[in-house]
């Protein structure tokens, strides 16, 4: 081999051997140290972000407590659970303070409500009203298949529902299907016949209420021969399932045996 040829083998190894560095060695580590760079500038902006949180972390602790504690007062004014007696003791509480008289009674099963979906309802503005007409009439909603049913006329309850009046019906099948808090609502429609400071007192008990009820509708008509109002009220009462406190019977009075006014609607 000559001297010419060695000398061209040896330059073909040097570009061969820069080439090998520049592909395996040194575009690596330009590759890594882009990739350095971006980390580099991404630790340094979450850095400053929580830089800047940890200067607030005071005022950020005390708003947690102060959201929590706006968010137990909410949780406090809803009862943990309402059953078919809380809607009829209601409306007794109704007649023996307001001079009205209860024809006829209803209370459905709780159902519960998706809250997501109501607070996305453009159109939710009519739950906190009332309606007041003179002859006039409307349909309300009682066609639930578990439902109860007071007849004041005759003194009589008929009981439609197969709901436990105690806590292992219902209340059984909700927990089975609650994750967290999940609100229920317990609708009553009442037919009834009062005048008109009955009915004025009537709606702000409903209204005032310490409980969480709204009226979804009212119809009043006007007799002209007795110079009385009859009419019907829808009111939905709410109660928070899941909450940490125990459900509150309502206080029912004892009935003497045989008596013929079983909820003491009758004079």
């Amino acid at each position: 081999m000559s001297t010419r040829d060695k000398k061209l083998l040896i330059i073909l190894a040097g570009v061969a051997v820069l080439a090998l560095t520049y592909f395996f060695v040194f575009s690596p580590q330009a590759d890594k140290r882009e990739q350095l760079q971006l980390e580099n500038t991404d630790l340094k902006s979450q850095y400053s972000q929580l830089s800047t949180l940890a200067a607030k972390a005071d005022q950020y602790t005390k708003d947690t407590q102060d959201m929590s504690d706006a968010m137990q007062i909410v949780y406090d004014n809803f009862p943990s659970y309402l059953q078919i007696e809380n809607g009829i003791m209601d409306a007794v509480a109704i007649e023996k303070s307001t001079n009205t008289t209860i024809t006829e009674l209803t209370v459905a099963d709780p159902v519960a409500i998706d809250v997501t979906a109501a607070q996305s309802d453009s159109t939710d503005g009519s739950s906190d009203s009332s309606s007041d007409s003179s002859d006039s009439t409307s349909t309300t909603d009682s066609s639930s298949s578990d439902s109860s049913t007071t007849d004041g006329s005759n003194g009589t309850a008929d009981t439609e529902s197969g709901t436990d009046n105690g806590s292992s019906g219902s209340n059984a099948n909700m927990r089975s299907s609650v994750s967290g808090y999940q609100l229920y609502d317990v609708n009553s429609v009442m037919a009834f016949t009062t005048e008109y400071h009955g009915l004025k007192a009537m709606l702000q008990q409903v209204i005032g209420s310490t409980d969480k009820k709204t009226i979804s509708s009212l119809s009043v008509n006007f007799d002209d021969s007795t110079g009385e109002l009859t009419g019907e009220l829808n009111v939905d009462s709410y109660f928070l399932y899941g909450l940490d406190k125990p459900y509150e019977a309502p206080v029912i009075p004892s009935v003497p045996h045989g008596t013929d006014n079983l909820f003491g609607t009758l004079n």
